[in-house]
Order: structure tokens, then sequence, then C-alpha cells
């Protein structure tokens, strides 16, 4: 059996509006950039699991000088999930497409907890039969072992998995663990990629 395997950020999530990603370095009254320095930083720890979120966004709060209380937390981390929270419309109609033609998907995501579990809950998830997060698996794309480790659970060779990210470093990982990979660049890219029909 052949399954769509599928990357959220940037292919089922928009790019962040910028009044949305605004709000996260206004919450701290913090200069952008010094901001989405300290962001991408320290990110990938937390996608993984590694740091939980009180340890993220304290690391990232007394990095530009700001003390880290429990309510500020709470606000970040609801910033920070409602920002990768818009969806691509276009994308959806892709994934509901292939529910209707009953190609098999599962979602593989980059994503620390919060995310994952807000995503777990919105309504386009039981799109999926399976959902995979670096967070609880501990590990992240590109690192080969994700890909693998997405095979054996949906007992398939890594031929019969099409993969889709828009991050070009994750899909040269997934080629190089032998699955058939595509670099998102829109919805109407991906009808041709997947041997769709235009829309």
């Amino acid at each position: 059996m052949q399954w769509v395997v599928v990357d959220y950020g940037e292919v089922i999530s928009r790019t962040p509006p910028e009044d949305a990603a605004a709000r996260l370095p206004r919450a701290l009254g913090a200069d952008p950039a010094a901001f989405w320095d300290a962001y991408w930083d320290g990110r990938r720890s937390y996608d993984l699991g590694t740091v939980d979120a009180a340890g993220y966004w304290g690391e990232l709060c007394g990095r530009l000088g700001r003390a880290a209380g429990q309510d500020l937390l709470d606000t970040l981390v609801g910033l920070d999930v409602d920002m990768w929270s818009h969806l691509d419309e276009g994308t959806l109609a892709v994934l509901r497409e292939l529910t209707d033609r009953r190609v098999p998907l599962a979602l593989l995501s980059n994503a620390p907890l919060e995310l994952a579990r807000d995503i777990e809950r919105r309504p386009f998830a039981a799109l999926f039969r399976h959902r995979f997060f670096s967070a609880d698996l501990r590990l992240a794309k590109p690192d080969p072992r994700i890909y693998r480790h997405v095979g054996e659970r949906l007992g398939a060779d890594p031929a019969d998995l099409v993969f889709v990210d828009d991050r070009q470093d994750n899909v040269d990982g997934a080629r190089a663990a032998g699955l058939r990979a595509h670099l998102f660049t829109g919805a109407d890219r991906l009808r041709r990629d997947l041997d769709l029909p235009a829309a």
C-alpha cells in the first residue's frame, strides 16, 4: 500500500501571518530580530521534547532580559500555537481528495508537545490514519531514523512512502532514507506531484 506522508508547518498550516507572528515579541516588549534569533536557536530541542515548554520559553525570556512567570509562559505558548494554526485550504482540499480516493495519509511534523496536542484536537487531523510528532518520538527530521520509524509503524517499505515537506533538507533526508519525496511550494504543484487533476 502506498502512503502519502505530509508535513504540517507551512504545508498544512500557512506561513504565519505577520500580525500573528508579531504578537510574540510584542508580548515580551522585545526587539523582533532578537526575539526570532532566540526563538529559532532553541527550537530544535523544544521540537525534540528534550526541553519542555518552561525550559524553552524560560531560556528565551532570560536571553531577552525578561522574567518568565507562569502567566507569561502560558501566554507565549498560546501565541505560538495560534501562530501555527492558520490552515492552507488548498492543501486541505488535496488531502480530502486523496482520502476520497482511499489513499492512506500520515502526518509527520517537527512539533513540540503543545502544538502536537493542539493539532490532534482539530477536525482536519481525522484525515490522517497516523500522526507522528518529533516531541513524542524524540526524533526530528531530517534524521533518517524518523523516516524509518514511520515506515515501520505503517508496515510499509520506504519506496511505498510519498513524503511532502516545505524544507529541502527534510526532503533530501527522506530521499536518502529511500522515500519518494516532493518539495512543497503550493497546492497546485502538490496536485501535479501527486498526479491529481487540477482543481
